[in-house]
């Protein structure tokens, strides 16, 4: 999956000020306090390249997550403001719009998944409602459904609707003309290639848009964008982002702000998260989630973890700051697992997370994910 800076944090000085006045003697202190003010953040497409280091590879396309648990911890999720740290495409909303923080930044090593995300502001900046994003993700002249509370009201209005190729193109044109203009982000000819095949994807496959890997072949197991738009929550729900209209608008105002930002890193590179450690910290901010989902898997397979730690280290963080993170079952089932999830997904204090190292308890990606966890 993916991933892949110091201003000190707020100073209050107080200065006394001692005039003598004769004969009479009279003591005046004049008590001033300092704070240090939040710095103006660059423009979004300046920050994007300041906050990012150079891409890498990972053998999966990720236009959509695979992690259909993500109900699991949803609910437990409360707002907590601060600053947001994920990885991947679209997941990442469910926990933004529940957590909703003041920034979100979006990590991973496939520059692909900036690329994406571009696309999706794009797509959250036009779309005022739920339903009008799903329509424009898919292409769709979708009628509103009476009840727009009623997700599942939403949904059926949507694949009620045949997609439009006219409309797919002229989205695409308006998507490119928003990155240009409005994110003032610069694109290649190749970066524009790349955008419209993600948009394609989208229309082509439509619901049946499947998580898949380089060089095999869609798996039975791999959820569609269907699935993952029908996955219920523990209470017996709806799951997704789109069905709650109050953290859908959460993540449309952080995209029109500016505070949704798209970085191409390493969990464990040298430039990434410390960078992002910096401005939050210049932004008087602290971290207060980081959604890592399976990474760190493969930041131990690789023999960077100790450096990945090194970073969580340099974040600004809240006493509450936690880690969302996805295991998947291969052979040995979390003791979490929902019964017909091939993932798992578990909560962790960071300060736990970084005792339990401390401490060498990690010998392997199942300590990661099974000791101190919380659902």
């Amino acid at each position: 999956m993916s991933t892949p800076g110091h201003v000190t944090g707020a100073k209050r000085s107080r200065v006394a000020f001692v005039a003598f006045v004769a004969p009479v003697v009279f003591v005046a202190f004049v008590a001033i306090s300092c704070f240090r003010q939040p710095s103006t953040p660059p423009p979004y497409h300046e920050l994007i390249e300041e906050l990012s280091e150079e891409g890498g590879y990972f053998d999966t396309d990720n236009l959509i997550s695979n992690e259909t648990a993500y109900v699991q911890v949803v609910e437990d999720l409360e707002a907590e403001g601060g600053a947001y740290i994920g990885v991947g495409p679209e997941q990442n909303f469910h926990y933004i719009g529940r957590l909703r923080p003041s920034w979100a930044f979006i990590v991973d090593i496939r520059y692909d998944n900036m690329l994406h995300h571009l696309l999706l502001n794009a797509l959250l900046a036009s779309s005022p409602t739920p339903i009008d994003y799903l329509c424009g993700l898919f292409s769709r002249r979708c009628e509103t459904p009476r009840e727009t509370h009623d997700f599942e009201a939403l949904v059926a209005s949507v694949e009620a609707a045949p997609p439009d190729d006219d409309l797919y193109r002229s989205n695409l044109e308006s998507i490119l003309d928003h990155v240009d203009n409005v994110l003032e982000v610069t694109l290649s000819e190749e970066d524009r290639h790349r955008i419209e095949f993600i948009y394609r994807s989208y229309f082509d496959e439509q619901l049946d848009l499947r998580f898949r890997s380089y060089g095999r072949g869609p798996m039975p197991h791999h959820p569609t964008y269907g699935r993952l738009l029908s996955s219920r929550s523990l209470a017996g729900g709806p799951g997704h982002f789109l069905s709650r209209p109050d953290d859908y608008a959460h993540v449309r105002g952080l995209a029109e702000s500016g505070r949704l930002i798209p970085v191409v890193g390493d969990f464990a590179g040298e430039g990434a998260i410390r960078r992002i450690a910096q401005f939050v910290e210049g932004q008087d901010e602290v971290v207060t989630a980081f959604y890592v989902s399976n990474v760190e898997f493969y930041l131990m397979r690789n023999g960077v973890f100790p450096t990945y730690v090194d970073n969580v280290r340099s974040l600004p963080r809240s006493e509450s700051a936690q880690f969302i993170r996805a295991y998947f079952s291969y052979g040995s089932p979390h003791p979490a697992a929902l019964p017909g999830h091939r993932s798992t997904l578990v909560r962790q204090k960071i300060g736990r997370f970084l005792e339990l190292y401390d401490d060498k308890a990690f010998r392997n990606y199942w300590d990661v994910s099974t000791l101190d966890y919380e659902r």
